[in-house]
């Protein structure tokens, strides 16, 4: 058997299911004579939420109560979670039917931390034979990753926050059975972040987190790699609370970071309470991608002990004064909702409350505003006899007069430098002045009082040759040429032209394959590039990015990228350039101009761009 596409789809039947697989294919026709080992990686990917808070399947940063604890045990049957394919025709499920068993246990030692265990088993799996085709069947029995999980809670709705947060760190432990497809070959970990907030009767909540695993490659032939490895999980979940029959309905996606294939799943669910510390339910869906592991659809049976959802409670109100704690300015003191929970306080005993005491420590008359000695009108602070401005509160440094701020800008006076003019703290109290309207601060502008171009630095353009060409447009400045032609003769082929914040070129920028070497093809428009810039001074900078498709690892492309626009910058540097009016960046695939979905998009996102950046376009 072999691929005559460049690269082989792996998908699962008509049906639903598109899965990917596995290690193989071989080169040649010689090796369909004998069988390949599958390699090792744990095919099960659903990890459940030991605490079944809010979701069976996903966290949605709920914790127990301390000392809570929930025992699950569940039944789990998934159809076609590993099917192979070869020149888009199906060519049989290496896993077609598979039933697991799961144990899943979650104990709350404190208020915040929550410890889980899951142990998965494969109790019987079976598949199409597929030996003709070099591949052995996986064995029926056998046990799947055990994991380990570390929950943090970081928010919670029942204690006044506005939601419910927490973190997870989960450790799959390498120890299940390979012959099944059910180990990795080293721990496997999953950091999630979980989120979630409870709206009368409906629960919602979504969870973000990643599958750190070791990459493992499916099929490997000339042209291309499958891989299961690292990827990112995204989800959400919709649930009814309550005590009686509840649902939910959650969504889970996968975005490989490695060369695997999507996956969506769709999972909805019913919970029925057994008595008040127990509960049975069923779980069940779709599965829509590629990812290896992600069946056609999946059904879950399960019962639970413990782990009951908390009773609904009103508003906190730890010191009993009617006035909820998020409400409460002093949740610890009771006190009237006229002072939103706080006591009345009279500290000096001088019968007025402190809120409107000058002088909470020291007794005084009720005239003097609860301070001794002499009156104080406005209360600053300042004693009427020594305060200038006895009915005005102001400064004592100012002798009991306030800061005058006569523009109104914020700053006072003794620190503004215009301050009969509004303006920012940045100018020291002084407006931003532009005489000519043109855009460019006279502080900035070269032509004050004549309008102008931002990057001309507000200077009215030029045409010394007068060829109706503006000098900083002219790629000839000093000889008369035609507009088509970027202002330079007929005969004078312009490969580049100026543009408003970048020099446009009319050919790409070629180098050796997978390398910064630039192609002898390009040495022209790269002169001419060189050129222009040493004939325009106006132009203060120009930054040369690198850019890449998707193709290949996104790290190694950056590099690439980075490596290429600095080889042009050293080219240009050797033409005359000043170093300090270029400079290189490397974005690889981050910024493409197309989808990367078709090569000729891939071609376009290949590029080499000059910016141009003028330092007086920033007001």
């Amino acid at each position: 058997m072999s691929y005559t596409k460049p690269r082989p789809p792996l998908r699962s039947a008509e049906y639903v299911r598109l899965s990917a697989l596995a290690t193989l294919l071989l080169a040649s026709t010689a090796l369909a004579q004998s069988t390949t080992s599958l390699p090792r990686f744990e095919l099960e990917r659903l990890e459940l939420n030991p605490n079944g808070r809010g979701s069976l399947v996903m966290g949605t940063g709920e914790l127990m109560e301390p000392g809570g604890f929930r025992l699950s045990l569940l039944g789990h049957y998934e159809k076609d979670p590993l099917v192979l394919y070869a020149d888009e025709t199906p060519v049989g499920s290496v896993v077609g039917d598979r039933a697991m068993a799961h144990l899943l246990l979650a104990w709350a030692p404190l208020r915040w931390l929550e410890l889980g265990l899951q142990v998965p088993l494969v109790v019987w799996q079976r598949g199409d034979d597929l030996t003709a085709q070099g591949i052995s069947s996986p064995a029926r029995t056998g046990l799947s990753t055990p994991s380990v999980n570390v929950r943090v809670g970081l928010l919670s709705q029942r204690r006044d926050a506005p939601l419910d947060l927490a973190v997870d760190l989960g450790v799959g432990l390498p120890v299940g059975s390979e012959e099944t497809i059910s180990r990795d070959s080293t721990f496997r970990f999953s950091p999630r972040l979980m989120l979630g907030r409870r709206f009368g009767l409906i629960r919602a909540g979504v969870e973000a987190g990643a599958m750190i695993r070791p990459t493992v490659t499916l099929i490997n032939d000339e042209t291309v790699r499958d891989e299961v490895g690292n990827e990112v999980h995204l989800g959400a979940v919709l649930a009814t609370t309550g005590r009686g029959l509840r649902g939910e309905l959650n969504v889970r996606g996968t975005l490989p970071l490695t060369r695997q294939p999507k996956s969506l799943e769709l999972l909805a669910g019913v919970r029925l309470p057994l008595g008040s510390l127990a509960e049975a339910y069923a779980l069940g869906g779709p599965g829509f991608g590629d990812t290896p592991g992600t069946p056609s659809f999946r059904v879950l049976l399960g019962v639970a002990l413990g782990g009951s959802e908390p009773p609904d409670v009103g508003p906190r109100d730890d010191d009993g004064d009617g006035v909820p704690n998020s409400e409460d300015a002093c949740p610890n003191e009771p006190g009237p909702a006229s002072r939103k929970g706080c006591p009345v306080k009279d500290t000096d005993g001088d019968g007025l409350d402190d809120s409107v005491d000058r002088c909470p420590r020291e007794p005084g008359p009720a005239e003097n505003q609860g301070c001794a000695g002499e009156k104080d009108t406005d209360g600053d602070g300042v004693a009427d006899s020594a305060d200038k401005c006895p009915k005005e509160p102001g400064l004592a440094a100012d002798q009991g007069c306030p800061v005058k701020d006569r523009d109104g800008d914020g700053i006072e006076d003794t620190a503004d430098k215009c301050p009969r003019e509004a303006g920012p703290a940045a100018r020291q109290g002084c407006p931003v002045k532009d005489t000519d309207g043109d855009g460019v601060v006279d502080e900035r502008d070269a032509c004050p009082t004549e309008a102008g171009l931002v990057e001309l630095r507000g200077c009215a353009p030029k045409d010394t040759d007068g060829d109706t060409v503006s000098d900083h447009l002219d790629n000839c400045p000093q000889e008369k040429g035609v507009v088509t032609n970027q202002g330079c003769p007929p005969q004078q082929e312009q490969l580049v032209a100026i543009q408003k914040g970048k020099l446009e070129i009319k050919q790409a920028v070629f180098f050796a394959t997978n390398k910064a070497i630039i192609q002898r093809r390009s040495y022209k428009m790269l002169d001419q590039i060189a050129r222009v810039i040493q004939q325009h001074p106006e132009i203060d900078k120009i930054v040369i990015e690198g850019h890449t498709d998707n193709v290949g690892n996104p790290e190694v492309n950056r590099k690439l990228s980075l490596a290429r626009a600095e080889s042009v910058r050293d080219y240009l540097v050797k033409k005359g350039v000043e170093p300090s009016r270029l400079e290189a960046r490397g974005f690889g695939p981050d910024r493409p101009l197309l989808p990367n979905k078709t090569s000729r998009g891939r071609a376009a996102n290949r590029r080499v761009a000059f910016t141009i950046v003028n330092p007086d376009s920033e007001q």
